[in-house]
């Protein structure tokens, strides 16, 4: 597994990265917080990010926050700091785990194989949540369809869906499709 490491470059770097290395982990980089967390992730493509820090920077916590919703990757935080509010800020940022100090090679590895895990599944909830809400949009655009024709051709329900149906078939297209383009007609009248 590749990772990057963001860290202020601090007395403990060079024995991270002995843990992260004998952990079975490729350190591809370390980048300061001054960096830019955006290029590196783009050019180096790690599998995870972990970032060292005792007390981080706001920056770097909206930085880490952001990174999220464009970079999806597990997010893990290392830090001897037992501070509550930053904890809280470091989960509301999106870091998956946050860990203090007493790291250990089998430590990293599994708080990283946990922080996949649940990467993995939380990126097939957001998809399985995706495809939901575009069903039912789906659906509603097809029932709005399905009024329109049921008022303006006095059908019956199954007599305006079945109009739709037919219509997507022989273009070619996708119900919902034929849905939104009797909308717009409908709007256009």
């Amino acid at each position: 597994m590749r990772v990057l490491l963001v860290d202020r470059h601090s007395a403990r770097l060079s024995a991270l990265r002995a843990v992260i290395a004998d952990a079975g982990f490729d350190v591809l980089d370390v980048v300061s917080e001054e960096a830019d967390l955006y290029e590196a992730v783009e050019r180096l493509t790690p599998d995870a990010v972990i970032v060292d820090a005792d007390s981080p920077s706001r920056d770097v916590l909206e930085d880490v926050a952001t990174f999220g919703e464009h970079y999806p990757k597990p997010l893990l935080m290392l830090s001897s700091n037992d501070d509550r509010r930053l904890m809280a800020r470091a989960s509301e940022a999106g870091i998956s785990a946050y860990v203090m100090e007493g790291l250990s090679p089998a430590l990293v590895r599994s708080l990283v194989d946990v922080a996949m895990r649940q990467y993995r599944q939380m990126e097939s909830l957001k998809q399985e949540l995706a495809q939901t809400r575009e069903t039912l949009a789906d659906r509603q655009v097809i029932n709005r369809a399905k009024c329109l024709l049921m008022e303006r051709s006095a059908l019956s329900e199954k007599q305006a869906y079945t109009r739709l149906r037919k219509t997507a078939m022989d273009h070619g297209l996708p119900l919902p499709e034929i849905a939104r383009q009797v909308m717009v007609q409908a709007t256009a009248d």
